[in-house]
């Protein structure tokens, strides 16, 4: 069993006093593997005689022993070690640049913070919420840095940097860095390279081409005769495949290609807006998620469109307030608890098999349909 954390407290005790003293060697003789799990301790009179103490001293060393978790004492048969060392407590990291910006990664952490208690291993957190691109760059670098020369972190979780010209040059430098450290990295959401790319780095996120294969048919069940698809510039390689995933979909309803439109920009411009709404009756827009599908909901109804009556808008995630916007939005759930179980059951395995192939785990959340669709 491993030692009881409500032991005796031992400082209490006077370290001048020869049973304490040889509470403390035999202590050190279990820890350190001398006297090993189960194993037969010697005889109070063997240990009198080997430490030159009196048969008291041995009993009340022996005694504290007992109260401490270290050994068992078993009447007419002899006193065993009952200590096991505990295993060394891995140490992870969490490198999240849009913590604070991506809603969807705080249930996913704190659930991981959870399983640490069940786990055994600590988790420390870091994010970024800097704006400026060289900025971000360098104080993601630095804190990359930190957990390799101040923190000995054993494995870190990374969400790659997306929304930036620079987030190809960041993520690369972030990989090489834990790369030459040795540090097993497994990715959260998305890789480091672009669909169809495939990083050697272990993965963990939703299925985006299955979540977006589902939603455009939603839109079509729903009556939508044009489904077009809105995203951010420079946004994360998952978005690639959400956009594989409405197409493919769009082709399987004998939606032509050149029907098809993926629109990349700023919603809130309104020369975007006004191209996303060009040549389109019976209209429905698929967002990357669900910060973009707010964002364009709130501009439309500033033009005077009505949702889901005029158009209709479906996001990804079902961040927190998705579901209490003016017009609840139609979403897909990721499913952040079993992300978290799945990305630390990655970790633990990478470092225990350490040249095993990369793994991508892809894991099915729910359709949430609300107003937006209706």
């Amino acid at each position: 069993m491993n030692v009881d954390n409500t032991q005796p407290d031992t400082s209490v005790y006077h370290t001048k006093q020869k049973y304490f003293k040889l509470y403390l060697s035999l202590k050190r003789d279990i820890e350190s593997g001398v006297y090993r799990s189960s194993e037969k301790l010697p005889t109070e009179i063997e240990l009198t005689q080997r430490y030159e103490v009196s048969r008291p001293t041995v009993a009340k060393a022996l005694e504290l022993l007992r109260k401490s978790g270290y050994i068992e004492r078993i009447s007419g048969v002899g006193t065993f070690v009952r200590y096991e060392p505990s295993p060394h407590v891995k140490r992870f990291a969490l490198l999240i640049p849009g913590l604070g910006e991506t809603e969807i990664f705080e249930p996913i952490c704190g659930h991981m913070s959870h399983l640490a208690q069940l786990k055994n291993f600590t988790l420390i957190w870091s994010g970024t919420m800097q704006a400026d691109a060289e900025m971000r760059r360098q104080h993601i670098k630095q804190l990359a840095q930190s957990y390799i020369e101040q923190q000995s972190v054993d494995g870190v979780f990374f969400a790659p940097l997306e929304l930036t010209s620079e987030k190809d040059t960041v993520n690369l430098d972030i990989m090489h860095l834990f790369d030459r450290a040795g540090i097993p990295v497994v990715l959260m959401d998305r890789d480091v390279v672009s669909f169809p790319s495939r990083s050697s780095y272990d993965i963990v996120g939703v299925d985006n081409f299955r979540l977006a294969f589902i939603l455009t048919q939603h839109l079509l069940e729903r009556g939508c005769t044009t489904v077009k698809f809105a995203a951010r510039p420079y946004s994360a390689p998952t978005v690639q495949m959400r956009i594989f995933g409405y197409q493919q979909a769009l082709t399987e309803a004998g939606i032509p290609r050149s029907a098809q439109g993926v629109h990349i920009g700023d919603v809130e411009e309104r020369c975007f807006v006004k191209r996303l709404l060009a040549d389109a009756e019976r209209l429905g827009i698929l967002c990357a998620n669900d910060t973009t599908a707010s964002k364009l909901m709130h501009a439309l109804e500033e033009r005077g469109y009505k949702i889901p009556e005029n158009v209709k808008v479906a996001g990804v995630d079902d961040i927190k307030y998705a579901k209490y916007l003016r017009v609840p939005l139609t979403t897909y759930k990721q499913p952040c608890q079993e992300i978290a179980a799945a990305a630390i059951d990655l970790m633990f395995s990478r470092i225990q098999q350490p040249a095993q192939k990369a793994r991508s785990v892809l894991l099915d959340g729910e359709l949430i349909v609300r107003k937006s669709t209706l």
